[in-house]
């Protein structure tokens, strides 16, 4: 009995002994490991447990996943085990999806080039569920969107100036806004393409693209080599959130139409990279509408700028 009691101790000291297991997404800089062995350079695919000892350089920036909790972590400079870097600094745990998950799992394992991870437009799950508390939708007419305006306004201004930090924070304000990807019906025209090297203003795609930019060239260039990990859409109009979403890679002048039922207030605004994408009802410029009655609105995107572009298209949910 007393053998069987010991026993039990141990291996229940043992389970919750068990170090927790991260893998590294992104290193940036100097970030090496100080075990009893020489330091070593830590690699995207490696292994760390929260008990790991690590250098991270004054320009460096770490980040791991937590695969059983489904969380993104990102450390910066300093030094110790990665438990107390992660609680120092208040890394905050940002959620991610099984979909993410694949994306980088595969991209940390490609022997080719990254940007062949492929995410093409697809239908068939909802995307949202990262976020939990929304921030209800105020604002008088042709006003309502502004927060989903103001944030792409303040994401465009990091891009230019490399700052990983401020899209980290865009990031989660769109989560906070409740953005659902919804499968638009397209009236036009379209064959969906890979949003791959594309700037898309989405909060998963921002959080990937904080964890993979760098100062060493323009950020613009390195956009153009990056896959984006596009998680599919969903056709459940009672999914939650404020703001109903897609995003379509449109060609220099082209024009996407699109069939959506509208009942009561809605307003609509278009976002992309060079700020020249328009989105109006029945294609007369207006960007709001009262609809007394259930109806099925037409809306025109169009691209107007010389390049292609990936763009995000928002309605109001409410």
């Amino acid at each position: 009995m007393k053998y069987l009691l010991s026993f039990s101790i141990s291996v229940f000291l043992s389970l919750t002994c068990l170090a927790q297991s991260y893998l590294v997404y992104t290193v940036k800089g100097d970030v090496v490991s100080k075990g009893k062995a020489k330091a070593a350079q830590i690699l995207p695919g490696d292994r760390l447990t929260d008990k790991t000892v690590l250098s991270v350089s004054t320009n460096g920036r770490l980040t791991v996943i937590d695969e059983k909790s489904e969380s993104l972590y990102t450390v910066k400079e300093g030094i110790g085990t990665l438990s107390s870097l992660i609680a120092a600094q208040q890394s905050k745990s940002r959620p991610v999806t099984p979909n993410f998950l694949a994306f980088v799992k595969e991209k940390i394992s490609t022997k080719s080039s990254p940007k062949d991870v492929n995410y093409m437009q697809a239908a068939g799950v909802t995307y949202r569920g990262l976020g939990q508390d929304f921030i209800p939708l105020q604002g008088e007419s042709g006003m309502l969107l502004d927060p989903l305006r103001e944030a792409f306004s303040t994401a465009r201004q990091a891009l230019a100036d490399g700052d990983a930090d401020i899209l980290l924070s865009v990031s989660d304000r769109l989560d906070s806004l409740g953005l659902v990807r919804y499968d638009f019906t397209v009236v036009s025209d379209y064959t969906p393409q890979s949003f791959n090297g594309y700037f898309v203003f989405d909060p998963l795609c921002l959080v990937d693209l904080a964890s993979n930019v760098g100062d060493s060239r323009p950020v613009s260039e390195q956009i153009a080599d990056l896959p984006v990990p596009m998680a599919p859409s969903t056709d459940n109009k009672l999914s939650g959130g404020n703001v109903l979403c897609n995003y379509y890679v449109l060609q220099p002048g082209q024009t996407l139409e699109l069939a959506v039922v509208c009942t009561g207030y809605c307003e609509i605004a278009a976002f992309s990279l060079s700020g020249k994408t328009t989105a109006s009802f029945e294609g007369d410029a207006s960007y709001f509408r009262t609809y007394p009655t259930e109806t099925t609105a037409h809306i025109f995107l169009t691209n107007h700028s010389e390049s292609s572009e990936a763009v995000l298209f928002a309605i109001n949910a409410e």
